[in-house]
């Protein structure tokens, strides 16, 4: 859904990733994908880069903490993964 008409204002996977917590995900992975992904000011916004070709081949880093973002996501949305107790 756009949000202006101004480059950079689609709105589609950050508001899919704000609402992870209500889906049942924790709040911080909520955050941490958004700073990964989508966030230009404070992270790395690798969706857009990749995406739209900024980048011709991401640095082996990046496409390391993409996919453990994924294997993450997906272990949790098929129970794999608990979250974990709050330290003592």
């Amino acid at each position: 859904m756009a949000k202006g008409e101004s480059p950079g204002t689609v709105d589609q996977l950050g508001g899919l990733l704000r609402s992870m917590p209500a889906a049942g995900y924790p709040a911080d992975w909520s955050r941490a994908l958004e700073l990964l992904l989508v966030d230009p000011d404070r992270g790395m916004n690798l969706r857009n880069d990749v995406c739209h070709g900024l980048i011709d081949t991401p640095p082996k880093h990046r496409v390391a903490l993409i996919l453990q973002a994924a294997l993450y996501l997906l272990s949790y949305a098929h129970g794999h993964r608990t979250l974990a107790p709050p330290a003592p």
